[in-house]
């Protein structure tokens, strides 16, 4: 299958070694871009998934080398050397999460190296931060031939009442492009089931066992299209997931019908009563015009539109993928909102591809701008988006490049607790302690 713009089909031809990085710039036009400081945090071929580490590392889910640590420990944002593997079978990490003392692995691969089942893996750690990551169980999914979206995106919580459980949320996409699915995939493994596409589920986790176990297999959404970005909002428990537009067709086939969608379901609904339906694939938000197309479904909570600044048709940002909630420490009107990647075009970098924005949504003001711009040279496809408390990573599939982005200096409610430049520092820069955490 060829890669579309808002299909994120990963072709395994298109990783760095055939590719000329360059260097991630903010959008001065939306943001006063001296409040932030990018750095080349490290390199890695077709780096994905994104994860910070208890130590402090950063975790690096690649299409083509597995699971990579990298480490700063000077804090200067460039990372210590080339990484150390901590897991690598064939295939392309969509998605790393925590939940207790397991690292979640998503991973979609059947362009690299043959044919991989799309697997949701359990990983136990090794004895130090660089051993080797152990698989203790999985979720193996029975996708038919030609399903069209079968990239598994993941998010964890703690289940509500229930100590030393998880929930972990996934999705089975649309069996077709603009069609509602009409098959079913079989899930396997740490639990059995038949699974209806163009959906989000649920499944529970009991990790405080020497095993992990798996029940409560359920649906919590329908009417989804190509989900992989999904989570939790710290403090809230909301949970926001992605949804990537059904393509265009036509002399203008790149223009999708539909605007890409930001999605909620509250704390209080999630799992409970029957899924919601978020229109998928005749009831959405037309790009372009804002109407609305069909009725009876949820709308989304925000419908990405072009920004009107720089062309005649305005800025795009398509094909959404991963996304992360903002870090804490970072300037105010960009620590409370969501950082977003897109696919963009394929191959394409400057002006061929238009469409490879990276996107922060503000919850306090309801605006949503490019942080990073669309067409630069040397920027290809900035899918990966992880925050921490004091940084921002974004990772470039296509260039094989890792940006951290810090906050140049701290906000001052944060200064008031330091009590030495070396904390201050450390308030600049990633540190072990300062780490969200999903669980």
């Amino acid at each position: 299958m060829p890669m579309r713009s808002r299909n994120l089909s990963l072709a395994c031809c298109f990783l760095c070694v055939s590719c000329q990085a360059g260097s991630l710039q903010l959008n001065s036009l939306a943001l006063d871009t001296s409040l932030f400081t990018v750095s080349r945090f490290a390199s890695v071929p077709g780096p994905l998934a994104l994860l910070d580490l208890p130590d402090g590392s950063l975790a690096v889910g690649s299409y083509a080398n597995g699971i990579v640590r990298f480490a700063d420990s000077n804090h200067d944002g460039v990372a210590d050397g080339t990484g150390t593997t901590l897991y690598s079978p064939p295939g392309a990490r969509l998605g790393l999460v925590r939940a207790g003392g397991y690292v979640i692995d998503s991973n979609y691969g059947t362009y690299y190296s043959g044919s991989v089942t799309p697997t949701i893996t359990l990983l136990q750690p090794g004895a130090t931060a660089d051993a080797p990551l152990t698989a203790a169980g999985s979720l193996q999914f029975g996708f038919p031939s030609n399903w069209e979206h079968n990239t598994p995106g993941i998010a964890t919580r703690p289940t509500p009442g229930k100590p030393g459980s998880y929930d972990l949320v996934f999705n089975i996409g649309a069996q077709f492009d603009h069609e509602a699915s009409v098959g079913t995939v079989q899930v396997s493994g740490l639990i059995s089931g038949t699974l209806d596409g163009d959906s989000l589920y649920s499944v529970t986790l009991d990790l405080s066992g020497s095993q992990p176990a798996a029940s409560n297999l359920h649906k919590v959404a329908s009417g989804i299209r190509n989900v992989i970005g999904m989570g939790f909002q710290p403090n809230t428990g909301d949970f926001y997931f992605l949804d990537n537009a059904i393509d265009g067709t036509g002399p203008l086939g790149d223009e999708p019908p539909q605007a890409e969608e930001i999605n909620r379901i509250a704390a209080a609904d999630f799992g409970t009563g029957t899924p919601p339906d978020f229109g998928y694939p005749s009831c959405y938000v037309q790009y372009r015009t804002g109407a609305q197309v069909g009725s009876g479904c949820v709308a989304p909570f925000y419908a990405i539109q072009p920004l009107p600044n720089g062309t005649a048709l305005g800025s795009e940002a398509e094909g959404v993928t991963l996304f992360d909630f903002a870090p804490a420490n970072f300037p105010v009107g960009f620590n409370n909102g969501i950082f977003i990647g897109f696919a963009g075009k394929p191959y394409g970098t400057g002006a061929a591809n238009e469409e490879n924005a990276v996107g922060y949504y503000d919850f306090s003001s309801g605006n949503f701008i490019h942080f990073s711009e669309n067409s630069q040279d040397g920027v290809y496809q900035p899918i990966g988006i992880r925050a921490t408390a004091d940084s921002l990573f974004i990772a470039d599939y296509g260039a094989g490049v890792v940006y951290e982005v810090t906050a140049a200096a701290p906000e001052p409610a944060a200064a008031a607790l330091c009590v030495s430049g070396l904390i201050l520092a450390l308030l600049r820069r990633r540190s072990g302690w300062g780490r969200r955490t999903e669980a």
